[in-house]
């Protein structure tokens, strides 16, 4: 788990004595585009935490899925574990290819409890994914296309640590769960306002205090202790001060 890239990731914000306890069970993983790391209504067998790419968690229906949270390297796949659920209902699915760490569910479930410091990690991203299904459902009723996009190109520069981004308008399309044109449009309309510049596949954010602008209330950025280390559980450090 060295190596650069590492410091904003979850693992990397854990006590270094906490990731040695870890290693020994994660076991590196490739994750390819359109990759599915938690499939609808089937048992969880394993929890993956993303070094590099980024993940959406999705609605599915009617033969279309709209994305409702994202899951970067500063957070992990399979939060409904820490749920005391063994399935979820939404699909897991990678949008940008990466490399991770996949972890039996067991093993995480033991650690949690023997470890307060990994829960409270674990439990921090659970509560950035829930922020995330709010803002979700306030965009999805009562934003414009324009104005979601904004917010999605937003979320993904957070968790990719870059304003340069590699996506398609099919691919924006499918996360935001609109028609392809109407992502053109928009992509259009945001460089009219000279907040970004789209070339194929391409996305540089420009002016990020616009699309913030244009996301209101339902963008509030990236998790803000995400890259902050966790040094030791509160019990044990109310322990120490006795």
């Amino acid at each position: 788990m060295h190596g650069s890239g590492i410091a904003c990731t979850f693992l990397g914000k854990l006590d270094a004595a906490l990731r040695k306890r870890l290693e020994p069970l994660l076991d590196p993983v490739s994750l390819r585009t359109d990759q599915v790391l938690i499939t609808p209504d089937q048992p969880i067998e394993h929890v993956t935490f993303l070094r590099s790419g980024l993940a959406t968690i999705s609605c599915l229906g009617a033969g279309r899925q709209t994305s409702v949270a994202l899951v970067g390297p500063d957070s992990f796949a399979g939060h409904c574990l820490m749920l005391a659920r063994e399935r979820s209902i939404r699909q897991t699915q990678m949008q940008i290819s990466g490399t991770g760490y996949r972890m039996r569910a067991a093993h995480i479930k033991r650690m949690a409890d023997e470890e307060p410091a990994f829960k409270v990690a674990l439990l921090h991203c659970v509560d950035d994914l829930m922020q995330q299904f709010a803002e979700a459902a306030f965009a999805n009723a009562q934003l414009t296309v324009e104005a979601r996009l904004a917010r999605l190109l937003l979320m993904v520069a957070d968790r990719l640590d870059s304003s340069d981004l590699r996506l398609t308008h099919d691919r924006i399309a499918l996360m935001l769960g609109c028609r392809r044109a109407g992502v053109t449009m928009s992509l259009h309309l945001l460089e009219g306002e000279h907040a970004i510049r789209a070339t194929r596949a391409h996305i540089r954010l420009l002016d990020r205090a616009r699309l913030r602008d244009l996301a209101g209330a339902s963008y509030h950025g990236a998790g803000r202790e995400r890259c902050e280390p966790i040094i030791q559980a509160p019990v044990a450090a109310e322990s120490a001060q006795r």
